[in-house]
């Protein structure tokens, strides 16, 4: 489900930006503007290959991708709020400068930038979870291809703003989620060399929901069987537990220190995020 969330906000911010400058560009300038978008999507597509060869050869550079991309989303949330007022009518008049690679500029980077980090919030996002839901990345990228669809042919005003303001808070629960995760991986990696790292991997906030040999009969269905071992449903196996952990970052058994950080992460993202003023 956070797979959705993801593409679903950098394909919108994406697909608002290049239907703005289609609406606008005259006709004969349109070339660029495709092409700028072409381009940029091999260079993400390369990108999220390069990423994850990065990521798979040492566990370090999964955990600095997942703090990168927690810190790249809590940047992007405060961006487009301060942006959201002013960005149509930047836009608007440099689509009509007819500068065919101008156009071609502001489609590639706008692009570029979401499809990278698209990619980065996905390869942190597989780890965490183990896998991708690909049908939910691909429904976040219909969906918001298809809201700019409607601004580029019809022209009509798509209240964009309780999307934003929605996905925002969940685009930080997933970066608090991010987070926690990345320090989780660290503490594992620390705690067989360093003794303060095995005494805060050892001081747990909570341990709930273990696995179980074998279901409870008369709720077996509830259960989900992983490896030899049934867990709860709210165990971040389990099939809530997983929802949850995808948009939060839950886990069934969390350090203090997890969970300060998950919630230091949000807390910031929030204040800064409700801080943010739109530019007039």
């Amino acid at each position: 489900m956070s797979e959705a969330f993801v593409t679903f906000r950098e394909t919108l911010e994406a697909a608002l930006v290049v239907g703005i400058l289609a609406r606008f560009a005259p006709r004969s300038q349109r070339f660029y503007l495709w092409s700028g978008i072409l381009a940029a999507i091999l260079v993400s597509i390369s990108g999220a290959l390069l990423l994850h060869r990065i990521a798979v050869a040492n566990a370090y550079w999964e955990v600095a991708l997942s703090l990168l991309a927690a810190g790249m989303l809590l940047y992007m949330v405060v961006w487009m709020r301060k942006r959201s007022a002013t960005l149509s009518q930047e836009l608007q008049a440099m689509a009509q400068e007819k500068v065919g690679w101008m156009l071609f500029s502001l489609s590639f980077l706008a692009v570029v930038r979401e499809g990278l980090e698209t990619a980065l919030f996905l390869r942190a996002l597989w780890h965490i979870q183990a896998g991708l839901s690909w049908a939910g990345g691909l429904l976040g990228i219909f969906t918001a291809a298809l809201i700019g669809l409607l601004l580029f042919v019809f022209s009509q005003r798509v209240p964009l703003r309780p999307f934003f303001n929605i996905t925002s808070v969940i685009l930080l629960l997933i970066a608090a989620g991010m987070a926690a995760y990345a320090v989780h991986e660290l503490l594992e990696l620390w705690e067989g060399r360093f003794a303060w790292a095995e005494a805060l991997a050892e001081a747990k906030a909570w341990s709930l929901f273990p696995p179980r040999t074998e279901a409870p009969t008369s709720f077996a269905w509830a259960y989900t069987h992983d490896e030899g071992q049934f867990y709860p449903p709210l165990h971040h196996k389990g099939w809530i537990g997983a929802f949850l952990q995808a948009l939060t970052g839950w886990r069934a058994s969390m350090t203090w220190t997890e969970v300060a950080v998950w919630l230091g992460t949000f807390a910031v993202g929030f204040w800064l995020w409700r801080r943010a003023r739109p530019l007039q």
